[in-house]
């Protein structure tokens, strides 16, 4: 299988005269920094902004940040009950705030009621762990003196602390965004397939482990893309990235991102969404989702491509200039190999990026149902075990009361 190292090509220098269009060159660089820089939108607390420092704070979230004061835990078990307590701590708050009479709080008595755990078919306790998960310290960032460890102690991996502010970002962001939306139209399949349709986004899983996204840009229809309204394919993102954050495979073993940009070029690119719309949508998948995103490669990338990510590389950390791996034709000759090697065959979605794959198209849907199912059999064995107990307790306490009716009536 190919490494991260062997495909990382270095990134161009950038020059004002290069310009960075599609295949048809279309806009210059000087164009494209203009744009980023002088386009202003909302960082998402109310404050305006360019695209351009709204993108690269969304970067800088993207692995969190550890604070000199942290908890470490051993376990992930641990920071459950902990992370519990801070919501029904939050709550209370919330029901204080809601007394006061604060209208910009939520339309809802608990913060939870933002988590579509029904859909999913999650519990509190899932959720919960999927940011203590998230937390555990990346083994290639694992020193052998690591101050928090101690040869004979221990050993503390999971930072309670950074899992309560990926938590404290997941919760603010859904409550600015989607908290109105989803008290009106709980987040469903039904109700976000006809843009899935567009979208056609798919997921399966690589032989070590990994999730998959893919995202084939060709296959969409723009035109229908931006004649639906931007609202709809921001419910539609939403559903999808708690599709892969409740996927214990991309909880355990962290995604892969594989996208085909089929030449598009810069100006396609920005005008397909409103920039505020996939801002949020950036925001929400890099910078607040409690996932591990391993790698992002990027096949088909026009020039322009590569040239804005030479203009991000000084703002990215190491490990995310690393993760970004744009896949020439001279690394891939051969696409049907290559991803054959990346996540073997039986794990591409079939015809998907002109490839050959044994997965079926929208395998995942189909994943997802049958974990309804499951847990709906559990739910149901549950059910009888629990009327089975009630009804062996019931009879016990009739066969207590005969007994002890029999025994006031001998004593008189």
């Amino acid at each position: 299988m190919s490494s991260c190292d062997e495909l990382t090509a270095p990134i161009p220098s950038t020059s004002d005269d290069d310009s960075v269009g599609g295949e048809e060159n279309e806009a210059s660089l000087s164009d494209m920094k203009k744009m980023m820089m002088d386009t202003t939108i909302s960082d998402g607390s109310g404050k305006k902004k360019s695209y351009w420092a709204v993108s690269m704070e969304t970067f800088g979230m993207a692995n969190g940040k550890e604070g000199k004061n942290d908890l470490w835990l051993e376990c992930v078990e641990q920071g459950v009950p902990m992370l519990k307590e801070y919501l029904v701590e939050k709550d209370r708050q919330l029901v204080v705030e809601q007394q006061k009479g604060n209208k910009n709080l939520l339309p809802f008595s608990s913060w939870m009621d933002l988590v579509p755990l029904d859909e999913f078919h999650a519990t509190r306790s899932q959720f919960l762990r999927v940011f203590l998960k998230w937390a555990i310290k990346d083994r290639e960032d694992m020193v052998a003196n690591d101050d928090k460890n101690d040869n004979n102690g221990p050993k503390l991996i999971v930072n309670a602390s950074k899992a309560r502010r990926r938590l404290d970002s997941y919760l603010d962001w859904m409550k600015d965004n989607m908290a109105v939306d989803i008290s009106e139209r709980p987040l469903t399949l039904d109700s976000v397939m006809e843009v899935a349709k567009i979208w056609d986004l798919q997921s399966t899983v690589s032989e070590d482990g990994r999730l998959a996204w893919w995202m084939d840009i060709g296959r969409m229809d723009k035109d229908k893309i931006k004649a639906t309204d931007s609202q709809e394919h921001l419910r539609y993102m939403v559903w999808y990235s708690h599709l892969i954050m409740f996927d214990k495979n991309a909880q355990d073993h962290g995604v892969i991102l594989i996208e085909d940009f089929n030449k598009i070029g810069f100006w396609n690119v920005m005008t397909l969404l409103p920039l505020d719309v996939s801002a949020k949508m950036d925001r929400l998948t890099i910078g607040v989702l409690p996932v591990k995103m391993k790698a992002i490669y990027m096949f088909g990338a026009a020039r322009w491509l590569n040239l804005m990510l030479g203009l991000m590389k000084p703002f990215l950390s190491k490990k995310m200039r690393e993760r970004m791996i744009v896949v020439t034709e001279t690394m891939a000759p051969n696409r049907q190999k290559f991803c054959d090697e990346l996540v073997s065959r039986e794990n591409i979605p079939n015809g998907f990026m002109d490839l050959h794959g044994d997965s079926p198209h929208d395998a995942m849907f189909e994943t997802l149902k049958k974990k309804g199912k499951k847990k709906k059999k559990k739910d149901a064995d549950g059910e009888k075990k629990k009327d089975k107990s009630d009804a062996e307790e019931t009879k016990k306490k009739k066969g207590k009361k005969s007994k002890d009716k029999k025994k006031k009536e001998v004593e008189s």
